[in-house]
């Protein structure tokens, strides 16, 4: 059982320290990574042993998600690739050789440790619990005007709520995962009115003072603090990949109920006219209005990184590299004096910098993932199994929205977040409706 807890309270801190947004921090949790993925190792092993098992006993979902990690391995050779041979900055390319690893490794944990229905419900509840500690946080600064981020003051984004993370976005991305993840754990596990009104009525009083209500509340919270970040296109990635998603679902899913549609249609309803009417609604339909050329340039920015991938289409310019490769790409358009560390596009700026050939492995990785979800929707019978992957796509169309336009999947915590989403994908697929726990199960 140790790994697990500790793998739980590092998805709980990964978004604290400044959201990884640092050398030491996103190099201290990759530590942990490797760590809890070599202990739990050495855990199979000695089961195996003691057992006298022929081979290493490992949960199905992991078994059945070997394309998806062998294609990730895959990814991480050709960083090596380029490191080596290719890369435009290779000591930017060695560091990106080593986040794609640690994220690679996460992805694997994933799929090891969360291998019971309980886990998977205590993974989400520490997600919830995570992104809840933000968005207290991140809102109570702002309505305070103290303006504090990780132990020291915050010098931009004044005014919205960012958290522990540097940048508005980067805490938007992460709300979206945690909340498509809540509304697929509701409709994971729907209440059910059975027997007399007397026997319904209690059905209902117990729902009231049970989790799911508690969980809603606390839904409600991230949305609030989701708006109060002023994020245009998070906002937007959150209410399209609900109504994307609840469309697919109410298509796809056999054995739909009308507790079904009615939730998915209340938490919309709710969400929008009630959250967003009082807490910040009108400053973000601002800034929506306020979007333009004159004000924006990473349309011009856009244009510069596919410019970029067409000068080494195969090959790339190397993973990690737009830092210092963009300068000299920069076009007379782009007038701001910015900095542009990142594309603000994380599908361009992959294509710029892995080549065509990786990022197609990158599209694939994206549409197996959707795939599974899609055939958990339709084939399971299990509320609990439909309604994880009803989550993970969510999480998955949320973030590929969102990253049309920013670069989230370029920061630590919402990348590994990624990869959770993509393992519970799998495990909303594959893993059988009750599994006999082993005594050494950890």
């Amino acid at each position: 059982m140790r790994e697990w807890k500790n793998f739980r309270r590092l998805v709980f801190i990964l978004p604290i320290p400044f959201g990884l947004n640092t050398e030491w921090a996103w190099l201290a949790a990759s530590a942990c990574v490797f760590w809890l993925l070599a202990r739990h190792y050495q855990s199979l092993l000695k089961e195996q042993q003691e057992d006298r098992l022929p081979s290493l006993r490992l949960p199905i979902a992991f078994n059945q998600s070997r394309p998806l990690l062998l294609a990730l391995i895959a990814l991480q050779v050709w960083n090596l690739v380029q490191a080596i041979f290719t890369s435009l900055s290779p000591y930017d390319s060695w560091l990106s050789f080593y986040q794609g690893v640690s994220y690679t490794a996460f992805f694997a944990l994933s799929l090891l440790l969360i291998n019971t229905r309980e886990r998977v419900k205590q993974i989400i509840w520490t997600i919830i619990a995570a992104a809840t500690v933000q968005a207290v946080y991140g809102t109570f600064m702002v309505l305070s005007d103290v303006e504090w981020g990780f132990f020291q003051p915050k010098v931009a984004f004044l005014g919205n709520a960012t958290g522990t993370f540097v940048n508005r976005n980067h805490m938007a991305g992460y709300l979206e995962i945690a909340v498509a993840l809540g509304i697929g754990f509701i409709l994971a596990n729907p209440t059910h009115y059975t027997g007399n009104i007397r026997q319904r009525i209690l059905q209902f009083v117990e729902m009231l003072t049970g989790e799911k209500v508690l969980l809603r509340l606390l839904l409600a919270i991230i949305v609030i603090a989701l708006v109060m970040t002023r994020s245009r296109m998070g906002n937007t990635a959150f209410f399209a990949s609900m109504i994307t998603t609840g469309a697919m679902a109410l298509f796809f899913m056999r054995y739909k109920t009308r507790a079904t549609v009615v939730l998915l249609s209340s938490m919309l309803i709710i969400d929008m006219a009630i959250v967003g009417t009082f807490f910040g609604a009108d400053e973000l339909i601002e800034r929506l209005k306020d979007t333009s050329q004159d004000t924006e340039s990473r349309d011009e920015v856009a244009r510069d990184t596919f410019d970029m991938w067409l000068e080494y289409p195969l090959t790339g310019a190397g993973s990690g590299t737009f830092t210092h490769v963009y300068p000299s790409m920069k076009s007379e358009a782009v007038v701001t004096s910015r900095i542009y560390n990142n594309a603000h596009n994380d599908i361009l700026q992959f294509l710029s910098e892995y080549g065509l050939p990786a990022f197609l492995v990158l599209c694939w990785i994206v549409g197996y993932a959707l795939a599974n979800v899609v055939n958990a929707m339709r084939k399971r019978h299990s509320h609990f199994a439909k309604g994880i992957g009803f989550g993970s796509m969510m999480a998955i169309i949320a973030l590929m929205i969102h990253s049309t336009v920013d670069f989230n999947l370029q920061i630590p915590p919402n990348a590994m977040m990624f990869m959770l989403v993509l393992a519970l994908s799998a495990i909303s697929r594959w893993t059988p409706r009750k599994i006999h726990r082993d005594r050494r199960n950890v």
